[in-house]
C-alpha cells in the first residue's frame, strides 16, 4: 500500500438540473448528482473503479490513499444551504460586515483568500457547534 496519501480536489458545480463535480488532479474522474450529498456518495463510487482499474495495471494502491477536498464557491454554498441567514452568519461566526458579507455571497465583491479563509473558518465553527448538540 502507498503510504502517502494523493490529494484529490473535488469541484462541484451547480447545473441546471442538480450538481457536478469532477477530480482537478485526475482527468476523467467526474459525476453528477441531485444535491451535495449525492455528489459525495458518486464520487466515492467514481474513485473506487478508478482505484480499481489502477490495481489491474498494477499499481498498489486502495481507495484510504487518497484524502478528498469538496470544494464549491461561496455563492452556491449560501444558495445551496438557503437556511442559512447570512447576515447572522457574518456577524456571528465570519465576524465581518454584513453588507459586504452578502456582496462576496452574490458575486459583487472580490474576494481575497484571506476573507475566504475566514468564511471558511466561520463555516467550520458552525459546523462543530451544530455537530456537538444533540435535542432532547
Amino acid at each position: 500500500m502507498n503510504t502517502q496519501q494523493r490529494i484529490i480536489s473535488v469541484i462541484i458545480e451547480k447545473t441546471a438540473t442538480g450538481f457536478s463535480a469532477y477530480a482537478k488532479e485526475i482527468d476523467g474522474l467526474a459525476t453528477v448528482g441531485n444535491s451535495i450529498f449525492e455528489i459525495k456518495v458518486n464520487f466515492i463510487e467514481v474513485l473506487q473503479y478508478h482505484v480499481e482499474y489502477l490495481q489491474e495495471q498494477g499499481e498498489k494502491v486502495a481507495i484510504n490513499d487518497f484524502d478528498i477536498s469538496y470544494q464549491i464557491d461561496l455563492e452556491q454554498v449560501f444558495d445551496y444551504f438557503s437556511v442559512i441567514n447570512k447576515s447572522a452568519f457574518a456577524e456571528h461566526y465570519a465576524e465581518m460586515n454584513q453588507s459586504l458579507f452578502r456582496q462576496y455571497t452574490k458575486g459583487l465583491a472580490n474576494l481575497s483568500s484571506d476573507k475566504m479563509l475566514q468564511i471558511s473558518k466561520g463555516l467550520h465553527k458552525l459546523a462543530d457547534e451544530l455537530s456537538d448538540l444533540t435535542l432532547v
